[in-house]
C-alpha cells in the first residue's frame, strides 16, 4: 500500500520544481499568453507528459544506468541544452512579431511543450532524487502506478490553472503591450539554462 504522507511530500517537492522558473514555465507563459487558453493547455498537456515520462524513466532506473555510462548523460545534456539554445534564438529573432504569427497552434503546442521538458535530462535525476528522498523503497507495480498517474494529474492540474489565469484578457492585454520586452528576457534566460544544462 502506498504511503500517503510520502506520496504528500513527493507532491509537495514536484509543486515546488513547478512553481520555479525554467524552461518548461517559460513556454508555458509564452503561449498561453500569445496564442490563448487553448494552446496553453494544448502546451500545459505536453509538459505534464514529458515530466511524467522522466518519473517513469526514473522508476525504471534511468539515473542508474546514467551512472554507469556517463557518456549517455552527457550525450542528452548536449542535445537538451542545443534544443534550448535553439528555442532560445528563434524566441529571440521573433520577438517584435506579433504574437500569433509564431507561436504554435494546434499539437504543435502539445509538441512544444513535450519537447521542451524532455530537453532536460537533469530533470530525470531531480525525479530520481526526489523518489529516493521520499518514499521508503522504490514504488513497483500498482503503486508505482499509483505514483505515476498522481504526478501526471498533480502536473495537468497546475498547467490547467495557470492556462486559465493568463488567458485573463487584461493579462494578455499587458503581455502583448511588452511582447518584445518579455520574449527577449526570456531567450536570454533559456540561454542562460541551455547553457548550465550542457555544461
Amino acid at each position: 500500500m502506498i504511503d500517503i504522507t510520502a506520496l504528500l511530500a513527493f507532491n509537495l517537492a514536484i509543486m515546488g520544481a513547478l512553481v520555479s522558473p525554467g524552461p518548461a514555465l517559460l513556454a508555458m507563459l509564452r503561449t498561453a499568453l500569445g496564442t490563448g487558453r487553448r494552446a496553453g493547455f494544448l502546451c500545459g498537456l505536453g509538459l505534464a507528459f514529458g515530466a511524467t515520462l522522466w518519473s517513469l524513466l526514473a522508476v525504471l532506473g534511468l539515473s542508474a544506468i546514467f551512472a554507469v555510462a556517463p557518456w549517455a548523460f552527457v550525450a542528452l545534456k548536449i542535445a537538451g541544452g542545443l534544443y534550448l539554445a535553439w528555442f532560445a534564438i528563434m524566441l529571440w529573432r521573433q520577438a517584435d512579431r506579433p504574437a500569433q504569427a509564431d507561436l504554435p497552434g494546434g499539437l504543435g503546442g502539445f509538441r512544444l511543450g513535450l519537447v521542451t521538458n524532455l530537453a532536460n535530462p537533469k530533470a530525470v535525476v531531480f525525479i530520481a532524487a526526489i523518489f529516493t528522498t521520499v518514499f521508503p523503497a522504490m514504488p513497483t507495480g500498482a503503486e508505482a502506478a499509483l505514483v505515476l498517474l498522481n504526478h501526471l494529474a498533480l502536473e495537468i492540474l497546475f498547467y490547467s490553472l495557470l492556462t486559465v489565469g493568463l488567458g485573463i484578457a487584461a493579462v494578455r492585454v499587458v503581455y502583448l503591450k511588452c511582447k518584445a520586452v518579455f520574449d527577449r528576457a526570456a531567450a536570454a534566460l533559456l540561454g542562460v539554462m541551455a547553457l548550465r544544462i550542457a555544461t
